[in-house]
């Protein structure tokens, strides 16, 4: 049998705020200007929201599931008429997450 994590709700130390606002902000101009390498104040953002999540030992499922919670309220892409293009866009923030959260 197949054992599931458990993905319950967030732990009371949830995430900051400022760091949810930062990678905020540093998505809405990537999602204006996709380039192939994302600017560094998403990588920083990114890389600032994995650690902080590892501090609080926030599961890495929560994390990505406050990342996309995050992406599907930016207003660009919940007006985008090319869902390929969010999509594949969506996959580089989302490896970029995941490559911080397990990164030493």
């Amino acid at each position: 049998m197949k054992m599931q994590h458990d993905t319950g709700p967030m732990p009371p130390n949830a995430l900051a705020q400022k760091t949810v606002d930062s990678v905020r902000r540093a998505l809405e101009h990537y999602v204006h200007a996709p380039e192939c390498e994302p600017a560094p104040e998403l990588r920083a953002a990114l890389k600032d929201l994995a650690h902080e999540a590892r501090q609080k030992a926030i599961a890495p499922e929560q994390l990505l599931l406050v990342l996309k919670g995050i992406w599907r309220s930016l207003p660009d892409i919940e007006n985008a008429r090319d869902q390929d293009e969010q999509t594949l866009l969506l996959q580089r923030v989302v490896s970029m997450c995941i490559r911080e959260y397990f990164a030493d």
